[in-house]
This record gives C-alpha cells, structure tokens and sequence, in this order.
C-alpha cells in the first residue's frame, strides 16, 4: 500500500500557490497541455530521488528536524541535468516541500496521534531547513509543542519514502536505440548499454530473468497480434534483431510503436520499480493499444504508474485520480482535481473510438467503474477480444439509474454495437436488485441494449484463492461469492486488476462472466 501527498511551491513553473498531488496504489494521470507544468510536476518524485532516499535511511532524522534540519546542500542535492534549474524564475524565495505518509507499506506517518507533514524549505543558498507539523499547522518537537517521538516513530515515513525514491522515470522522447550511445535517458538505458542489458536477461546466468524475458516476448506477441516472435542482439551487440512470424528484421525497420513497446518494457522488466513515472505512454500507439500498454507496464511495478498525458480519454477510462493543469501566458502553473463529467458520447470521442474493426474497436461495453474496466481487461485478453472491445466506466450508481435514457440511446446512435457488464451487489443468491440498478436494466431492455448482471455479488467475487495468493501473498483469501470485502482481502480495490492479471481461462469457464465474455 502506498498512498503519499506531496505539495511544492517556487519549484519550476509553479508559483506561490501550492500544487499537490497525490501518489497512491493504482493509476494517476496528469493532463495539460504543451508547456502546462505536467511533465514538470511529474519528474518532481526522480528529481528529488536523493532528497527522498536521504529521509528514508537516515538514523538521525527526529533530532535533525528537532533543531531545524539545516544543513548544506547535500540533504536536497536534486538530479537535473546540466544547464537546467529548479528554482521558479524572477523570485528569491525558496523551494517549499511538504510530504505526507497517509499509508505506506508500515502504515500512515502520525505522531501523537495525528496525521504527521515534513515541511522543507530549500534557498538559493543551497540550505535545506525542516519542521514537523499537523495538518492545522502546529509545529510538533517545538518546546511548546512537545513529542515523544522516538526513531521507531518515523519508520512509516522512512519506508515511504524509500518507496517514493525507487521509482522510475521514463522521459517522453525515447529513441534511445542508437548506435553507441552511452548514456542513460534519465532511467532509461540507451543504445549499445540496453542491448547488451537485454541479452544479459535473455540468456544469461539467471533463470528467472530468462523466464521474465520469455512473458515479456510473449505479451508484445500477444498485444500486436503476432504468431511467434522472438528478439536477440546482433553479434556485436549494438542492435536489437526481431524475428516476426518467420522474417527477420532490425528494430529500426519495425513501427515506432512496436519499438515504444519494446524500449520501455524491458528497462521497466530489468529495473522492476516501485513505482512508474512515464511522459506520454500514448506515443506511437493506436488507442486500442495505449490502456493495454499501461496496464502491461504496471504489472512490473510494485505499485502502479503515474503519467502525464495529452490524451484525457486515457485518462478517464485508466485513472483513479487525474490532475489537470494549466498555465496562462506569462503566469505560474496551476494543478487541480479533474471533476469528470460522465458524458459517454464525448468520452467516445476522446478515445478515438471508430466502428471499424480494422481501425480499431467494434464493440462498446458499459462497465461498473475504473477498477472494473481494468481487470476486465485482463480477462479480456483471454479470450483474445481485448482490442475489440472499448470500455466505458459508469462510475456505479452515478449512471446505473433507470433515468438516463437520454445519455444510453445517444451513446447507441454513435456507439453502435453496445452491451452493458455490471455488478449485482446481491448479498445473496436469488435476491432482488436494488432499485437503480433494476431500473438500469429495464432501461436498457427498452432501448434493445443486451447485457450481464453478475450472478455473484461484485466482479471481484470472480476471483480464484490462487490467482488472489499470486497477486497479494498467502495471507490474502478470496472472496466467496456473495462476500463483501473484508479484513481478509487487505488488497485496496484500485489493485483489483493485479489478481485478474493471475487468472486463467479456465477459472472463469462455466461462470455467467465467462459465457458472457466469450459471446462478446
């Protein structure tokens, strides 16, 4: 679990007025538009990788903080490249930093009792200053405010930041197969270093990278649709040689989205981060590919991807949190919460949506919400419909009523081919739906729109005891078919589609789902 709010001030673009965001288990999008402040805010966590890692192994935090935390440059020490700064231009006034634990992998950071912020403040001067305090502003450790503190106490934080310190950052541009590069791209190997990396987990010494190499091959087989593919360096180690349904080819001949695909897959396989911070997955690839895209990305993860997008279609339908920003000419940079509309047709349009297989997806299906529409994605892929397929969330009970007629038969004129995929909430068998969500039902009767109410109560309900163990650990069990989420099932819902990820078709095989799912 890991669920951090962070909130900077005079940092690049962004002005006196904090910007915030929030970190957590899952998929949170950035959109904006060019020169917005999005890839800014979303290299804030790699920039201050030292910052982070620093707080999360030193031993003597509690007393630094206690005396103010001055120190030298050392402790903030940002990565930016040569040539680039971090202070917001035209003002002296220093870079401000808050970090909050809400959850971690040890639980939120409180003290005495209360939710717990490390401020940070560094100048121009290259001295970084630190305080503890509450949400209300009360500065914890001050001779007025007294704490008991203990190093033991700011283990949460610590873990936290240890977490927020090992993510990966994977810039927009990523034409990072020329020949004899040397030097890394951000996180990102480049040229001879990452063909060389590549070979090392295909064929080298350790079973489990040759193993992971051989998912990898056979996902990428599996997203473009190929019959057999297979991938090694040339004999000098310099380029990628592809091998698709019995051609051979270098990487350079391929589309760009396939050598997208390949470049950054296999640095997140062999980083395996615990976090992913990527610039515009959406690059080179069709609409159908860019969900599946970050999903495959996510499963290398511990936690989950943040991304900065122009595509906010991709972000609605993938996103637990999307933040948008905005700059006015000649103005700071502005970040807030995206307050979604739930038009479906517009949400058509923003994915790209054509009726023409050929050109992407034929089919519309209305799902219960994000977290549904992600680990149907997964189950999709079984059955080998997932670029078919084109998902809209309903977000529960905000669109399953039996009053939306208007939004579902202009969503038919543009949509065609639409069917609906919803949860029962039944608690048990044969017991009636609640009222909305009959109401939804008959609607959709009326309009001519086909569809499945889950027999069991939710689609996590659906989940097998071996595919919930694969994802969370033995201590994790599976939901019986009309239980509601318990103390048991300590996975949040966000990652609801890292167990669909362990199923099989066969654990869905003489289910509704599964018979639903094949008629597709």
């Amino acid at each position: 679990m890991l669920d951090v709010e962070i909130s900077v001030r005079n940092y690049r673009c962004f002005g006196d007025e904090p910007v915030r965001i929030r970190i957590s288990d899952g998929f949170v999008a950035l959109v904006g538009t060019n020169n917005s402040g999005k890839s800014s805010l979303l290299r804030l966590p790699y920039e201050l990788r030292n910052l982070l890692g620093g707080l999360g192994s030193d031993t003597d935090i509690w007393q630094k903080i206690r005396s103010g935390g001055r120190t030298g440059g050392g402790l903030w020490n940002p990565i930016i490249p040569s040539g680039e700064r971090v202070f917001r231009t035209g003002v002296d006034r220093p870079i401000e930093l808050e970090l909050i634990v809400r959850d971690g992998p040890e639980g939120p950071f409180t003290l005495n009792g209360v939710q717990a912020i490390l401020a940070l403040a560094y100048d121009r001067q290259g001295v970084t200053s630190a305080v503890l305090k509450t949400e209300q502003g009360v500065v914890l450790g001050s001779p007025d405010q007294p704490s008991s503190a203990s190093p033991e106490n700011f283990d949460p934080f610590k873990r936290a930041m240890l977490e927020l310190a090992a993510a990966m950052y994977i810039g927009p541009f990523r034409n990072a197969i020329n020949v004899g590069a040397q030097d890394n791209y951000y996180d990102i190997q480049t040229g001879d270093a990452f063909v060389r990396t590549f070979g090392e987990h295909k064929s080298g010494a350790i079973p489990d990278a040759n193993e992971a190499v051989f998912e990898l091959l056979q996902e990428i087989k599996r997203i473009f649709g190929f019959e057999s593919l297979d991938i090694n360096p040339t004999s000098d180690n310099k380029v990628l040689q592809l091998t698709v349904d019995g051609r051979s080819y270098r990487l350079a001949e391929q589309g760009a989205g396939l050598a997208h695909f390949i470049v950054v897959l296999v640095n997140v396989l062999v980083r395996r981060p615990s976090l992913l911070l990527i610039d515009e997955p959406e690059l080179n690839l069709h609409a159908s590919l860019q969900l599946d895209f970050l999903q495959t990305l996510a499963r290398y993860t511990r936690y989950g991807v943040v991304f900065a997008t122009h595509s906010l279609g991709l972000a609605r339908t993938s996103a637990d949190r999307i933040y948008t920003l905005a700059k006015p000419v000649g103005d700071t940079s502005t970040v807030r919460l995206y307050e979604a509309d739930r038009e479906l047709v517009t949400l058509l349009g923003q994915l790209s949506f054509d009726r023409r297989p050929d050109l992407g997806f034929s089919k519309v299906l209305l799902v219960e919400g994000k977290t549904e529409l992600r680990a149907l994605m997964q189950f999709l892929r079984l059955y080998g419909k997932e670029h078919e397929v084109l998902m809209l969330p309903l977000h529960g009970d905000e669109m399953i009523r039996g009053d939306v007629q208007q939004e579902l038969a202009e969503l038919l004129r543009i949509g065609g081919d639409v069917k609906y995929l919803i949860d029962s909430e039944r608690s048990a068998a044969g017991e009636a739906l609640a009222r909305n969500r009959q109401g939804f039902v008959d609607l959709c009767g009326k309009l001519g729109i086909e569809g499945l109410v889950l027999e069991r109560r939710a689609l996590e309900n659906y989940f097998t005891e071996t595919a919930v163990k694969r994802a969370f650990g033995d201590s994790t069990t599976a939901l019986g078919p009309f239980e509601k989420k318990g103390a048991a099932q300590g996975w949040p819902k966000a990652n609801n589609w890292r167990a669909a990820a362990e199923m099989g078709k066969s654990g869905l095989e003489g289910t509704d789902l599964g018979r639903f799912l094949e008629s597709l």
